[in-house]
């Protein structure tokens, strides 16, 4: 087997999901180690990623006998990515591994960045936490150690926090022993198939040892190791003995009727407030709240929800809460807090009319944006304006994340064009919803690119500082009173329609009208390999307007098998318009949507129940088929060659596709529709009897699901089938299991 030097080819990382993914995978080099590392995969799923360095392409994962697996680019290929061996993921799996660490211990603010320090990213590994008071920075690439003393200097001077740590290659860790005392260190290595991280305290004597995150504590100090506990316990003095304090379960307790209390001069970094405080379970009491002093102070006329890690302990004669946070709730009462009743909003005098918001001195135009942008600026003006209507603010970085994005996917620049578009539509008196928006660890006031919003939108750029702060307030008031906000109408962007994406998605409908169910939205993109995030609403209408095109009275509405992600369920939200894009109109029987919905339903269901029981179901090929003359084709060669690529497939144990099965007969899989490849498969195991080996149940989709027309090859073959996904994924799972048990070395059989 060639070394890794001589593998010039080899790219042996890869990002799933999306080329800017952060979510990372090791391709083992053995190929019976490739055959579990594709189980439940596809060859579809791996992108040369923008976060390693690479062009953002996808990468097709080869399977080798004589050399080392690995992933290939395909043609033609312009990548430039410098890093491609197994650790060049590395800060990948160092960020997701400190996420799911500090989320573990209650930070689920934790948000992972990756610095592109000049010859791309991989370099810095960022997490930020704590409202983005405090910051892991693990140093992976060599510094000048000029440079690494300034970055120092520059990020001990803000109102941040940072704790250090080193990457096996920084070659700084033992200058960070010599000014601090010891560094932590981060490798990774590769078992069970992945990149396990590891994370050590280097000390004095230069030596190093590693363990897992999961034995390492989170303290004011930052992450401490085995190793160094043991060595702060030996130094330590004996401790005062302290208050008690008790770990409180997150989300288990409310409070309200805040009253602010002259700030701690000993804890600067907190306010302190007296409020009305319930546990879930227990009775109401009167007692101290510390919260960060950056955390926007709690409204006293709200029911507001303690987030995060908090602790109650003893303060004086009372109790004391300390918390990283909030969240006020949507309702002002909640029965898991009865005893709670927030007093009534304070409202302006009858006699004064509420202030109408500062109005810009001109018109200005509007942002020139790709479609892309106009679909998330959509999203963003969608989520402020349910922000507003529970009278609250959002972070920047939360309100990005919604759409699927990271703060590192845009700059200063790119926030305040796309804010600027959502207030575009913005009428004389309609509020400014970007001033609903402040920045993760913000001091309270006023936001620092809220005077560019305002002059993207028309107002003077040289307004003072007092008079920004005032339209600011103005107009974040107004957002928060109104009973209703702008929402432009959609843009029509020409789109391309994905054809097979398009397939994907109603081949899954099919299969849930067959079991008579229905499915969210979200869960019906995530099975046809999109991310939810991803996808406009518009976007959405034109996707599922091409699945039931064109309307008629013999084919079903697959839309209406999709219910809305919410709890209350109900149709998709885009239901509504795709029916009318389709050209129904309401009638005297199906006079609306709610109706509609039911109506469409229950004839998807009929119809394709009466497919399934009527024609559909495969025959006997026959040798002179219309098929087979148009192309020249031998029937009995083209059968033979399926079932010889599924008997290889058998013994190596693995699902196989018609791309691989079409190839083998010499076909292309677009020419064949799924009839034809169902009456292929029939004829492969009708000589198996009605008791032998079903090879048709290795054949899978392009997204690695069940072939939809599995039932239809059992009903064919007279052997026990059923129409209903659950039991009829269950029955397959067992012919699988059947075929590779029999094709095991000691036991193989020929399927003759």
């Amino acid at each position: 087997m060639p070394s890794h030097v001589d593998d010039t080819r080899k790219v042996q990382t890869a990002v799933t999901g999306r080329p800017g993914s952060d979510s990372p995978v090791f391709l083992p080099f053995d190929h019976d180690d490739f055959d579990l590392f594709m189980h439940g995969r596809t060859r579809e799923d791996f992108y040369c990623g923008v976060l390693l360095g690479g062009c953002g392409k996808r990468l097709t994962a080869k399977r080798y006998v004589d050399k080392k697996c690995h992933f290939a680019h395909r043609p033609p290929v312009h990548c430039r990515r410098a890093r491609t061996g197994e650790d060049s993921a590395d800060h990948l799996y160092i960020g997701q591994a400190l996420q799911r660490w500090l989320r573990a211990r209650g930070h689920p603010d934790a948000e992972v960045t990756y610095p592109d320090l000049g010859p791309g990213p991989g370099g810095v590994v960022e997490v930020r936490f704590g409202s983005g008071r405090r910051l892991i920075r693990v140093q992976m690439s060599r510094l000048p150690l000029a440079v690494w003393q300034r970055t120092r200097t520059e990020l001990s001077g803000g109102s941040t926090r940072v704790h250090w740590a080193y990457g096996p290659d920084s070659g700084l860790a033992h200058n960070e022993v010599q000014a601090e005392g010891h560094a932590l260190r981060f490798t990774c290595r590769t078992e069970r198939g992945t990149r396990q991280v590891y994370v050590g305290t280097q000390d004095t004597d230069h030596s190093v040892e590693s363990t897992t995150l999961e034995h390492c504590a989170l303290t004011d100090d930052g992450i401490v190791t085995p190793r160094r506990a043991a060595t702060l316990r030996a130094v330590a003095p004996e401790p005062a003995q302290p208050s008690p304090a008790f770990p409180l379960l997150p989300g288990s307790v409310a409070f309200t009727a805040t009253v602010a209390l002259d700030a701690d001069a000993g804890d600067p970094a907190h306010r302190l407030y007296e409020a009305d405080v319930q546990p879930t379970g227990s009775g109401m009491l009167r007692m101290r709240l510390a919260l960060p002093s950056d955390v926007e102070p709690p409204l006293p006329h709200r029911l507001n929800l303690v987030e995060g890690s908090a602790r109650l302990g003893a303060a004086g004669d009372g109790w004391l809460i300390r918390a990283l946070g909030y969240s006020a709730l949507a309702e002002g009462t909640d029965p898991r807090w009865p005893a709670l009743r927030p007093s009534p909003e304070p409202r302006e005098p009858a006699t004064l009319p509420p202030p109408r918001p500062e109005a810009p001195a001109r018109t200005a135009s509007l942002p020139t944006l790709t479609s892309e942008e106009r679909a998330l600026v959509e999203s963003f003006r969608s989520r402020l304006a349910k922000v507003a209507r529970s009278h609250g603010i959002i972070n920047w970085e939360t309100l990005i994340s919604y759409a699927g994005h990271a703060p590192a996917d845009f700059t200063p620049e790119d926030r305040v064009r796309l804010l600027v578009a959502v207030g575009h539509t913005r009428s004389s008196g309609r509020p400014v919803l970007a001033s609903l928006v402040k920045l993760a660890g913000q001091r309270p006031g006023l936001p620092p690119f809220f005077r560019d919003v305002l002059a993207g939108l028309g107002w003077d750029p040289g307004l003072p500082d007092a008079k920004v702060e005032d339209i600011w307030s103005q107009q974040q008031k107004a957002a928060h009173r109104a009973t209703w906000l702008p929402t432009a109408t959609p843009t029509k962007v020409p789109l391309t329609v994905d054809a097979e994406l398009v397939g994907r998605l109603r081949q899954h409908l099919q299969l849930v009208a067959r079991g008579r169910g229905l499915i969210r939205w979200s869960n019906l993109l995530k099975k046809a390999g999109v991310a939810a995030s991803t996808v406009a609403p518009h976007d959405g209408v034109r996707l599922l307007v091409a699945v039931d095109s064109p309307y008629a009275s013999d084919r079903p509405v697959l839309s209406s098998l999709i219910r809305a992600d919410s709890q209350q369920g109900g149709p998709v939200a885009l239901f509504d318009t795709v029916l009318r894009e389709l050209g129904w109109t309401p009638s005297a029987g199906v006079p609306g949507i709610a109706a509609a919905w039911k109506a469409e339903r229950e004839r998807a269901y009929a119809l394709v129940s009466r497919s399934a029981r009527g024609g559909g179901t495969p025959q006997r090929l026959t040798a002179g088929g219309v098929f087979w003359s148009k192309r020249g084709l031998d029937r009995k060669a083209v059968i033979a060659s399926v079932r010889a690529a599924l008997v290889s497939a058998a013994r190596r144990r693995v699902k196989v596709g018609w791309h691989t099965l079409a190839a083998a007969a010499g076909l292309s899989p677009d020419e064949l529709s799924d009839r034809t490849r169902a009456l292929i498969l029939t004829e492969v195991d009708r000589p198996a009897g009605p008791g032998g080996l079903l090879l048709s149940s290795l054949v899978i989709s392009a997204e690695n699901t069940p072939v939809p027309y599995f039932a239809d090859i059992l009903k064919a073959l007279d052997r026990p089938h059923t129409d209903r996904p659950i039991e009829l994924g269950r029955l397959r799972k067992l012919e699988q299991a059947r075929v590779f048990a029999a094709f095991e070395p000691s036991t193989e059989v020929t399927n003759t």
